[in-house]
């Protein structure tokens, strides 16, 4: 039977002798590594070249290490500039201080003061010029009504050239100066009606004396001057007035 089954399946021996011999020739005859390098590779990992290393180092040392690193790492626009710029910047900072120390004068912790001549030591020993500091002061005030030849505005303001008004008693000029002047007055049968205020709070007593003795020593006036004492006694006696002067009442002031 055994016979039989041999002869009958002969297939199946020699598959099981090729069998038999191909694990015979892989004991004696390994299979070559396709990888060349595998062995070498097997090694050097074997080795602690590509072993993993725990970085020991704290947050602190490696924030400066990469500080460090930046650090050398020069930044753009650091460069130094030419020789030539900085002897150009030096000149012109050299010849900046020169001007100003030539040409602008002294320093002074006084703002807006001119050093020129040194101021005389006693102003008030300097004499006032009534009739320059009079035009000065009819210029400023009074020029705008009365015109600047004095012949004044018809209908509304009354000439100041050989009035009675400005070149008889000094009171009666300096006391419409003083508080201003109402109501219609007729001159040369002209009528005139018109206000004039009063400058009393604006005018010291030197300015008042010097408008009214311009007054009267101009437009063919001519009479003596008007001291700033006199002033000064008649602002006292009106000092308690504060409406403008009439006709009546500037008459009355003055004959009583």
């Amino acid at each position: 039977m055994a016979d039989e089954q041999h002869f009958g399946n002969p297939g199946q021996g020699r598959d099981q002798e090729r069998k038999h011999d191909r694990d015979q020739g892989n004991d004696n005859n390994p299979k070559q590594d396709a990888d060349p390098d595998r062995e070498k590779k097997k090694s050097l990992k074997d080795s602690n070249e590509f072993s993993d290393h725990e970085d020991e180092r704290s947050i602190e040392e490696l924030h400066r290490a990469a500080m460090e690193k930046e650090e050398q790492i020069p930044e753009e626009g650091n460069e130094r500039g030419p020789w030539w710029m900085y002897a150009i910047i030096i000149a012109t900072l050299a010849f900046g201080f020169f001007y100003m120390g030539r040409y602008l004068g002294e320093i002074s912790d006084q703002p807006h003061v001119l050093f020129t001549d040194p101021a005389p030591p006693d102003l008030e020993e300097i004499e006032l010029d009534l009739m320059a500091e009079g035009r000065r002061v009819y210029t400023r005030l009074c020029q705008s009504c009365h015109q600047q030849d004095g012949a004044g505005v018809p209908g509304a303001f009354p000439p100041l050239g050989g009035s009675d008004w400005v070149v008889g008693v000094p009171e009666r000029p300096v006391k419409i100066v003083l508080q201003g002047f109402q109501g219609e007055i007729v001159r040369e049968g002209v009528t005139y009606n018109a206000v004039m205020p009063g400058f009393g709070r604006l005018l010291s007593d030197e300015e008042v004396a010097s408008v009214v003795t311009f007054i009267r020593n101009s437009f063919g006036n001519e009479t003596p001057e008007v001291q700033p004492e006199e002033v000064a006694e008649m602002r006292e006696s009106t000092s308690g007035r504060t409406e403008q002067w009439t006709e009546s009442e500037l008459d009355a002031f003055i004959d009583r």
